[in-house]
């Protein structure tokens, strides 16, 4: 078993990231401090959408998702009061896929 890796976090994650009209996605990166260990990915939103966590939480291969609100850098909010948000997304650990030798 292995942990997925950031092109398949990205992968998995830009459909539903596409999905959203007025959601901007940014920021994908790995995320393995803060107690959460390996296995998991940061991604920032202009704005939230439930739809969008809801969807992503129902991947077979999330074993979680979390957020937390924080202040958007100046001028990059939707307006001066609004808050963009950090999401984590924790992944299931996936089946090694063994690359074999061609045989001579």
């Amino acid at each position: 078993m292995r942990y997925i890796t950031e092109e398949e976090s990205l992968k998995i994650l830009k459909p539903f990231m596409e999905k959203e009209k007025f959601v901007r996605c940014t920021n994908h990166m790995p995320f393995p401090s803060k107690g959460f260990g390996p296995g998991v990915y940061r991604f920032t939103v202009n704005m939230m959408s439930l739809d969008l966590l809801i969807a992503i939480m129902e991947h077979d291969k999330v074993d979680n998702v979390y957020f937390t609100p924080v202040a958007p850098a100046p001028g990059k909010g939707i307006d001066g009061l609004s808050m963009n948000y950090k999401v984590y997304v924790k992944y299931h650990k996936v089946k090694s896929t063994s690359s074999k030798l061609p045989k001579k």
